[in-house]
């Protein structure tokens, strides 16, 4: 009788309520175009997530259909640039949607917060832990884990092996976010591979795949999420599915970690001393459930992202030669003989910047709008009346792309960041969000891309498998790129 109460009551939530609700439209949403069956159910968003394409089809249907889509029952989708000021913006006051609870565990890490109150008080708490003080102070780990990068690079060319640079990228930030942030490696780049130690709460250490493990995790709270008032159901009823399993595996890699770091004493530099202690010294005294929680967040979005970023980048400029050869004029005329040259030679290079300002707009390492809920009594957004509890979001591949606030906007085109009108194009480009709740690990990614980027770029050739290669992105939550296999060489600089 229990499985047939709850089967009745999944059909009730997933199909017959949003008939209902459809045709007595209590919130003025049928005005909005929306594609197929999207107005009637989240089955549509949930199925192109799956096929790992979902920023595209939202890019098709905005394109299609205009600037407000309907995208899901309860959500609208809204690619003008006004919007991201309206929804995101300080004093927008907008509320995280219940999508983050498909994440979230029992303490919330800064991410998946929701509450205003309790998010302004974590990053408050938290936000020297990025400053651009502590970022600097720890450049000896970055040029370290770069140095080590390049060794790898010399030893594929030493045997005549092409190398997966995405894979290497990403072991690249396993190792130096786990160093930044607990303070020794993980070694996955001098291995090549991600095989590294997990435990479970009762001490059962095990081997198990990060990358894999972070991927098939991310999926399972994406889709979940979208249906966020059926989860306390659906994460039961979906307990035996692999994804649950990795989302366990990755969980379990970062307990193993924090607890092995809880019980270090003699590092006072790494990020996680800053979890303990604030920048005067003084104690503050997180629950191991709260610390585990930023320690989960960080090291998602410390590695998955900025391995998107810096395969992207190196994508992009080795597919537009006379943009390579342009920063290589710039990066020799600027560095010495050092192999992996100090940052502040780097920092300040206008074309090395506005080429990985540009392959952030054209690649985004998340694509997916981040959703919001209309506070009450409902909102403009964008030039049209929205009602409260609607959730909005605006999709940031498709805005990157804006034809208004991008000329020959599709193509990657670095002189538009030193030679274009940046008042128009800021009001579009958002790739670590903005306002607010903007990404606090801003300046670190910017670190470590300005660091490799310039390193590599300077000191190797590399050649695509094939000329028509083209980088395969796919979607879980962030947008990860594909296998990326080069052939390397040792440039003379």
């Amino acid at each position: 009788m229990l499985f047939q109460g709850l089967l009745a009551l999944v059909i009730m939530v997933v199909f017959v309520q949003p008939i209902i609700t459809y045709v007595l439209d209590p919130k003025h949403l049928r005005k909005f175009p929306s594609p197929q069956y999207a107005g009637l159910s989240s089955i549509w968003r949930i199925i192109q997530n799956l096929k790992k394409r979902h920023y595209l089809a939202i890019d098709d249907v905005h394109r299609r259909l205009g600037t407000h889509v309907r995208i899901a029952p309860n959500h609208i989708s809204i690619s003008n640039p006004q919007a991201v000021q309206d929804i995101y913006g300080h004093g927008a006051n907008f509320m995280k949607d219940a999508w983050y609870d498909g994440g979230a565990g029992e303490y919330r890490h800064m991410a998946d917060t929701r509450i205003k109150a309790e998010h302004q008080a974590k990053r408050k708490k938290l936000a020297h832990l990025f400053a651009q003080k502590t970022i600097a102070n720890l450049e000896p780990v970055v040029c370290g884990c770069t140095g080590v990068l390049v060794n790898q690079i010399d030893n594929h060319i030493a045997s005549n092996k092409p190398i997966n640079m995405r894979r290497y990228l990403n072991y690249y930030t396993i190792d130096l976010f786990a160093e930044l942030l607990y303070g020794y490696s993980l070694e996955c780049l001098e291995r090549g591979d991600d095989i590294i130690d997990a435990e479970t709460k009762n001490g059962k250490v095990y081997k198990v795949a990060f990358i894999k493990s972070l991927h098939e995790a991310t999926i399972k709270n994406t889709v979940l999420g979208m249906e966020a008032p059926l989860l306390p159901l659906t994460k039961k009823l979906f307990s035996w599915h692999p994804y649950m399993k990795s989302g366990a595996d990755y969980d379990n890699i970062v307990h193993h970690n924090t607890v092995k770091r809880m019980r270090a004493t003699n590092n006072t530099e790494d990020i996680f001393s800053k979890l303990l202690q604030n920048s005067k010294g003084e104690d503050l005294n997180l629950p191991f459930g709260e610390v585990f929680a930023e320690c989960n967040v960080m090291m998602n979005a410390g590695t998955d992202t900025t391995t998107a970023a810096l395969t992207n980048s190196i994508y992009l400029i080795y597919k537009h030669p006379d943009v390579l050869q342009k920063l290589r004029k710039e990066l020799d005329g600027a560095t010495g003989e050092e192999e992996v040259p100090s940052y502040d030679k780097l920092a300040n290079l206008p074309y090395l910047r506005a080429c990985i300002e540009e392959a952030l707009r054209v690649r985004p390492a998340s694509s997916m709008g981040l959703p919001r809920v209309v506070p009450k009594g409902g909102r403009w957004i964008a030039g049209q009346f929205i009602d409260e509890n609607v959730t909005v979001s605006v999709p940031t591949y498709t805005l990157l792309r804006n034809a208004d606030a991008f000329d020959d906007a599709a193509s990657y085109i670095p002189e538009r960041w030193m030679e274009g009108d940046k008042d128009r194009m800021n009001r579009a480009h958002f790739p670590f969000s903005t306002g607010p709740r903007a990404c606090i690990g801003r300046n670190i990614a910017y670190f470590e891309q300005v660091l490799v980027i310039g390193t590599l770029v300077r000191l190797f050739d590399f050649d695509f498998q094939s000329e028509d290669f083209q980088l395969e992105t796919l979607e879980r939550f962030n947008s990860n790129p594909g296998e990326m296999f080069l052939t390397a060489r040792r440039r003379c600089v």
